[in-house]
């Protein structure tokens, strides 16, 4: 298995309250999986994604991810980690708005060393893989919502990562560009065995997804393959 998780908790201190935000939860993912993180809001949801993601400590628990043990690693281990294995897409887009579709993708690439010239030759294509690549000289305020989305995914794909990390990816397209961006995610999964874990609280996003985890009060209430 790619991702083992075992007995994961996190509690956060609010003062003199704690907030069990998930409570010993566990599940392993496979190589090439489309896996859907569902539930209510407060249900634990994008705190799960944050742990197997590395942005966020849990309070115990295993983490094992491509049998490496995670939890153990230093910050700065950690960041490595991420930066050469991880991908991430934000609902936010999150794109520097002082650069171009094109340099926005290859930012990761500019930070593991990459030549640029490679990088921006890298990021051209990958534009043109996800649908955009006659935008590539736009900033983010040029582009739509949907348009940015691709250029995010294009970012979070340049360097070929074991998993994608999705946040509610789709929260502020509608629908038609939600669809469009599901359908990206589930071309690259299915052609690329890319290994993504998107969390969304839309139920008809099931219908893309290859399995679902579905978290109940900070616990997994349903896990099935569909």
């Amino acid at each position: 298995m790619l991702i083992e998780a075992q007995d994961l908790t996190k509690i956060y201190k609010m003062g003199a309250v704690e907030v069990h935000a998930l409570r010993g939860v566990d599940f392993s993912v496979g190589k090439g999986e489309f896996v859907g993180i569902t539930g209510s809001s407060g249900s634990g949801k994008s705190t799960l994604l944050h742990l197997v993601g590395l942005l966020d400590d849990a309070t115990s628990g295993s983490l094992e991810i491509g049998g490496v043990d995670v939890s153990g690693l230093t910050d700065h281990e950690k960041t490595e980690f991420r930066l050469k294995r991880f991908g991430y897409v934000f609902q936010d887009y999150a794109l520097v708005s002082e650069l171009n579709a094109v340099e926005n993708v290859y930012l990761p690439s500019l930070a593991r060393g990459e030549d640029k010239e490679r990088a921006e030759k890298s990021a051209l294509a990958m534009l043109n893989t996800v649908g955009i690549g006659e935008r590539s000289d736009h900033l983010p305020s040029e582009l739509s919502g949907g348009e940015q989305q691709r250029v995010s995914i294009a970012r979070a794909l340049i360097n070929s990562p074991e998993i994608m990390f999705a946040d509610e990816p789709c929260a502020n397209l509608d629908s038609v560009n939600s669809g469009n961006v599901l359908d990206l995610f589930r071309k690259v999964s299915e052609e690329s065995g890319q290994t993504i874990l998107m969390v969304s609280h839309e139920e008809w996003h099931a219908e893309y997804f290859e399995r679902i985890i579905r978290l109940h009060d900070g616990a997994i209430a349903e896990d099935k393959y569909l």
